[in-house]
């Protein structure tokens, strides 16, 4: 009796065992499916990760060329200003070059018709003019200044 009792519980714990072995392969199999799955998964994000870095590479090297494309076009644009304000100051110093010369040859050839009128007016031929100043003083009441002061004056 005792002897095919040990039997029972040797078959029970055999059976036991063989459930217990039975469910330990069943997790070792979901483990390892977990793991490639969990592996799988893994290497889905690496490569998505790689092929995300490698747009972001390819934008940075766009945004560098472009980066490039602009820094030259601001030195064009620079150096294009540079040449149009020397331009400009060369012509405005030729300008006021010719206005200095035109107020000079003005006064020259104011001058030179006073004298003219004067002569003949000594000559007898003329009646005189009015006086006239051509060095610019302050309280003369008919100066060549005066008349470029008022050309200053006319827009």
């Amino acid at each position: 009796m005792q002897l095919t009792q040990q039997r029972l519980q040797i078959q029970t714990l055999q059976k036991k065992v063989v459930s217990l072995e039975t469910a330990l392969s069943c997790m070792t199999k979901e483990f390892e499916t977990e793991v490639l799955k969990l592996q799988q998964q893994a290497m889905v994000e690496n490569q998505a990760g790689q092929i995300e870095n490698f747009k972001l590479q390819h934008l940075l090297q766009m945004k560098d060329k472009e980066m490039n494309r602009v820094k030259k076009l601001a030195k064009n644009i620079l150096d294009e200003r540079t040449e149009v304000e020397r331009f400009f100051l060369d012509a405005l110093h030729q300008v006021k070059q010719q206005i200095l010369f035109s107020r000079k040859h003005y006064k020259q050839v104011a001058q030179a018709a006073f004298n003219f009128k004067m002569r003949e007016a000594c000559a007898g031929r003329t009646e005189y003019p009015k006086i006239r100043t051509f060095d610019g003083r302050e309280h003369s009441t008919n100066s060549v200044n005066q008349d470029l002061m008022e050309a200053d004056k006319w827009y």
